[in-house]
C-alpha cells in the first residue's frame, strides 16, 4: 500500500512537468535572458500617447499606400552558381532570396495577403508577392529574424516546409516553426554571437535591438536577430529589425567589411524611435558595417507606420550621396547578379504615385 501511495505522490510531483515542461535552457547560451524574457542590451520604451496626427518629417510628398499596384518583376532562380556567383532577388518588404555559393537561403518569407493573425483585417499588401510559393527553388536555408506577423508568417511556413532543408532561427522562434508544423531535426536555434556552419554557409546570429511576440501575453518570450552569412568569397549582412544602437558598430568590427548589406529602413515612428531605425541611421548602420552596397528592405509592401511609402528609399538614396556607398533599389521580385549589381540603382519608384 505504501508503494502505491509513494508511486501515486510521485506522480502528482512530475505531472506539472508532464504538462508543462520545463523550459529551454536558454540562460546558458544567451546573457540577455533572464529565465522569462529576453532583453535588448539597451532597453526602450514603446511611446503609445503620441496622438496619430502627429507631424511627420519626410523627404516624400506621397501617402502611406501608393496609388497603383507596384511594378513587380518575375524572379529568375536559374543564375549559374557553380562559378561561386551570388544572386539576391527581393520580393518586398523583408523577405529575400540569397543564392550564395549554389545554395538558395531565403529570409523572412512572408507570402500571405496581410500582416496580421488573421486574413480578413490587418495591414493588406500594396502588391501581390511577384511569384508564388510554388514557383520557389528547393531551399538550403530558411532563416527568420524573429516572430512578427510581417516576417514569420505561418501560412507560407506551412506551404513551403516540404522544399525547406534547414531552419535557422534566434532562440525561442523554434517553438512557433514546431506548431506550424516543422520537425525539430530541421532547426538549428541560435543565441547572439553563436556562430555555426551549415550546407557550406558560416552564419553568425548577431544582436537586434527589436522586440518579439505574436500577442498581447508573449511579448520578448522570443529572441530577434540580425544575421552574417559567408562562403568565403562573399560576407553580407541581414538586419532582421532594428533600432540604431552600437552593435552595428561591434558586428562590424568583429567580422570584417561586408559587400553587401540588406538593412530595414521603413516603419519608423515616433511612437517606437528605438526599435526601427530612420533612413538616416540606417545609412549610418551601413557606414557602421563597412558596407560596400546596401539595400533598404522592409519597405514597399505594407503599410505599418504613418510615413509616406517610399520616404525610406528616398532618404537613404540622399544619406548616402557622396560616400561612397552604393545604394541598391531593385524592383521587387527583380533577381540581381551581384557581378552587375550597380546597375540596380535606377530609382523607379520616383515616377510613381
Amino acid at each position: 500500500m505504501r508503494k502505491k501511495h509513494l508511486l501515486f505522490i510521485t506522480w502528482l510531483l512530475l505531472l506539472p512537468w508532464l504538462v508543462f515542461p520545463a523550459p529551454a535552457d536558454y540562460a546558458s547560451r544567451a546573457s540577455n535572458y533572464d529565465g522569462k524574457i529576453f532583453h535588448n542590451e539597451h532597453e526602450f520604451i514603446l511611446l503609445k500617447d503620441i496622438p496619430k496626427d502627429a507631424p511627420v518629417w519626410a523627404l516624400s510628398d506621397k501617402e502611406v499606400i501608393p496609388e497603383n499596384q507596384l511594378p513587380l518583376k518575375t524572379p529568375d532562380f536559374t543564375g549559374e552558381t557553380a562559378g561561386g556567383e551570388l544572386f539576391f532577388t527581393w520580393f518586398g518588404h523583408s523577405s529575400l532570396l540569397l543564392q550564395m555559393d549554389g545554395k538558395n537561403i531565403l529570409f523572412d518569407p512572408v507570402f500571405s495577403k496581410r500582416s496580421s493573425p488573421v486574413q480578413f483585417a490587418g495591414p493588406k499588401r500594396f502588391t501581390p508577392p511577384p511569384c508564388s510559393i510554388s514557383d520557389l527553388p528547393e531551399i538550403d536555408i530558411l532563416i527568420i529574424s524573429h516572430d512578427h506577423y510581417d516576417h514569420l508568417d505561418k501560412n507560407a511556413i506551412k506551404k513551403m516546409d516540404s522544399k525547406v532543408k534547414k531552419y535557422v532561427c534566434p532562440l525561442g522562434v523554434e517553438k512557433r516553426l514546431k506548431k506550424f508544423g516543422v520537425t525539430e531535426d530541421k532547426i538549428t536555434n541560435m543565441a547572439w554571437w553563436e556562430e555555426i556552419r551549415l550546407e557550406g554557409i558560416d552564419i553568425a546570429c548577431t544582436p537586434a535591438r527589436h522586440f518579439s511576440g505574436r500577442s498581447l501575453s508573449d511579448r520578448f518570450e522570443t529572441l530577434w536577430a540580425s544575421w552574417v552569412l559567408s562562403d568565403g568569397k562573399y560576407r553580407i549582412f541581414e538586419s532582421g529589425d532594428s533600432g540604431w544602437d552600437d552593435h552595428f558598430q561591434r558586428i562590424g568590427a568583429k567580422y570584417g567589411s561586408f559587400d553587401l548589406a540588406f538593412i530595414e529602413a521603413g516603419q519608423y515612428d515616433i511612437r517606437w524611435p528605438a526599435v526601427h531605425m530612420k533612413p538616416e541611421e540606417s545609412f549610418d548602420a551601413a557606414k557602421a558595417l563597412g558596407a560596400e552596397h546596401v539595400v533598404p528592405i522592409h519597405w514597399g509592401t505594407f503599410r505599418l507606420a504613418r510615413h509616406p511609402w517610399d520616404d525610406s528609399v528616398q532618404r537613404v538614396v540622399k544619406a548616402a550621396s557622396g560616400s561612397g556607398i552604393k545604394v541598391i533599389t531593385p524592383y521587387i521580385g527583380e533577381t540581381v547578379p551581384f557581378s552587375k549589381i550597380q546597375d540596380h540603382q535606377n530609382r523607379w519608384y520616383e515616377s510613381l504615385r
